[in-house]
């Protein structure tokens, strides 16, 4: 991944697999950390998030509401 030179982000960076609105693009959003120290030209971002899958969300959702129902 490329950056324009313009934006500088700590080491502590976290880079996360998002998903712009409910079912558009994914993107990759940086949330900058508070390390005094930025990254650098061939560095990488140590600290990830992986995305989110809709379709898992949504099975473990059901999956769990069937399990309440189940003890009643």
């Amino acid at each position: 991944m490329s950056m324009d030179g313009r934006y500088t982000f700590p080491k502590d960076t976290f880079a996360s697999i998002l998903t712009s609105g409910l079912l558009g693009e994914q993107y990759i959003g940086l949330a900058a950390g508070g390390d005094e120290v930025m990254l650098k030209d061939g560095d990488k971002i140590m600290k990830t998030n992986s995305a989110m899958v809709l379709e898992e969300l949504i099975g473990r959702f059901l999956f769990d509401k069937a399990a309440e129902d189940d003890s009643f």
